[in-house]
């Protein structure tokens, strides 16, 4: 009960300051398949790993999932569930969009990949209901609404986010398993197959943090909100225009304040 009422008070504060237009949500790793949490649902068939996710943050509903639930070998790979197949290693995966075998394999070889073996399962769960202690936490934003995460993030740390992508395999690779294994903040650009099989929108961006940074992330957005708030408001100056179009006493304000 205490997980979920602070989970309630991080997505509470979290869509006040940001307004995501879908749920903020929890990934958590298992080692074991007898760790599974009640109250969350497994596919009905096999899925995507973005796809799984967009029923989460869309619709508010909690699933786990293992090997068995994955349709997409990348997805599985990424989140340590399967194997990674000799067809990754070499490239041949990600040939259609490479001039060779040799800039896939390129690509494909520094995919970030959770090892195998190390989990067996994994749920993902909206936090505003979330019943389990994530390891990461992950948002779907527009670029403003990240920017005030990343800023949240830097406030203390000061330094920078590098964004690493390949336009591919963003969700699992670059923001959940980028995420994992450096236990830091990673930023992901939706890739083909999430905006083509789970509704990923052309404004939205991910990032993805262990979620034992939310405190001091959340902490850097309230005390940089007075200079950087959200929504971003315009600032309306005094209009840039043609002399002809101005009133006298604007022409009059602007010889003698502005220059």
């Amino acid at each position: 009960m205490e997980t979920k009422t602070r989970s309630v008070e991080v997505c509470c504060e979290l869509s006040a300051m940001l307004r995501p237009k879908t749920y903020p949500f929890g990934v958590k790793f298992y080692k074991t398949l007898e760790e599974r949490v009640s109250g969350i649902t497994r596919p009905h068939y096999p899925m995507n790993t973005c796809q799984i996710t967009a029923i989460v943050r869309y619709y508010g509903r909690s699933i786990y999932f293992t090997a068995n639930d994955m349709a997409c070998i990348v997805g599985g790979v990424t989140m340590g569930l399967i194997p990674e197949p000799e067809i990754m290693k070499n490239g041949e995966i990600a040939k259609m969009l490479h001039a060779d075998l040799k800039s896939a394999s390129e690509f494909t070889t520094k995919v970030a990949k959770i090892p195998y073996g190390k989990f067996k399962a994994v749920a993902v769960a909206p936090i505003a209901k979330i019943n389990f202690e994530p390891d990461i936490m992950v948002m779907y934003g527009t670029t403003a609404q990240v920017m005030r995460v990343i800023q949240g993030y830097l406030y203390k740390k000061g330094g920078r986010v590098h964004f690493s992508t390949g336009g591919e395999w963003s969700l699992c690779a670059d923001a959940i398993a980028q995420s994992y294994i450096s236990n830091d903040i990673a930023l992901g650009m939706p890739c083909f197959g999430d905006r083509k099989t789970a509704l990923a929108q052309e404004d939205e961006v991910t990032v993805a943090f262990p979620y034992s940074m939310y405190d001091k992330i959340l902490e850097g957005m309230r005390q940089t909100a007075k200079v950087a708030p959200y929504p971003i408001p315009f600032d309306i100056t005094f209009p840039q225009m043609p002399d002809y179009t101005l009133t006298p006493w604007a022409v009059e304000y602007r010889d003698k304040h502005l220059k």
